[in-house]
């Protein structure tokens, strides 16, 4: 279960700095591709496997385009998971490795739905929707396991770099990550990313012009991950932790937070003629 809290005491000197912060020109917003399109394994070719598969699909796309604290709480995303597969455009199966899934006959399923088809049924029920055109997130992270604690590296980190892609994916939120030039490390702590005290790590990311910067640590313990975030944005903090996860799903609950943030600031119910 993923704790949100929900910070307005951040102080003057850190409000005003991040005001200065947003009102940089702003990072071209880029275009989400593949919203509407997702991969996911079914436990086999069956038409019972399939039919779950689909649904399964179709709740995480609706999951990255809907503006909902639970989206299963909408009456008509539960009518429209009820018959997920007339909107399916295309879908196939295809082999998984043997080294993940080895002697199943489970199979890895793609699936595009109709956009159109599936957002005419959406606007209808009055919920917001974040198009594919958004911001990038500048991410700080720090990781912590048994090497020690330091700034996420995707060259030296590739099991949590192919974790964060996923789970950017997964939720249609672009990040970018810091450069971390000898500049910045000499500017910059770890101890500094998840501070109380972030001025200085908002001073930092003010090169990258963006309009939102997420701070984060991401621990092992034992078997599975435990993630500490902080998310700035529009003048507001936000924090959350979450539970001990398989990676992947931890980088998810990351990436979650942003999303939420990001989707309600953003997102347009189809009777407003006008975003933010």
């Amino acid at each position: 279960m993923v704790n949100v809290v929900m910070k307005g005491k951040s102080g003057f000197l850190r409000l005003c700095l991040w005001g200065l912060l947003c009102n940089c020109p702003l990072a071209e917003a880029v275009e989400v591709k593949g919203l509407y399109e997702i991969e996911l394994i079914a436990n086999s070719q069956s038409a019972e496997d399939r039919t779950q598969a689909i649904k399964q699909a179709m709740y995480a796309v609706l999951s990255r385009v809907l503006v909902s604290e639970d989206i299963s709480k909408i009456p008509v995303v539960q009518q429209a998971l009820s018959s997920a597969q007339n909107y399916v455009k295309q879908s196939q199966f295809s082999l998984i490795s043997a080294d993940e899934l080895p002697d199943t006959d489970a199979r890895l399923l793609r699936v595009q739905f109709d956009e159109d088809q599936l957002m005419e049924v959406m606007r209808k029920s009055q919920v917001g929707i974040w198009s594919e055109i958004r911001p990038e997130t500048l991410v700080w992270l720090v990781v912590d396991d048994e090497e020690g604690r330091r700034f996420y590296n995707a060259d030296s980190m590739p099991e949590l770099e192919s974790a964060l892609a996923f789970a950017s994916k997964i939720k249609g939120v672009p990040m970018i990550f810091p450069m971390l030039d000898l500049e910045e490390q000499q500017k910059i702590s770890l101890s500094e990313v998840l501070g109380a005290d972030s001025r200085n790590l908002l001073a930092v990311s003010a090169r990258y012009e963006v309009t939102s910067v997420m701070a984060g640590r991401i621990a092992k313990k034992g078997n599975c991950w435990q993630g500490e975030w902080a998310f700035y944005f529009d003048g507001k903090i936000k924090q959350w932790s979450g539970a001990c996860l398989p990676l992947k799903a931890a980088a998810v609950a990351g990436v979650q937070g942003a999303y939420d943030v990001l989707s309600n600031y953003y997102g347009v119910k189809p009777e407003s003629s006008a975003a933010h």
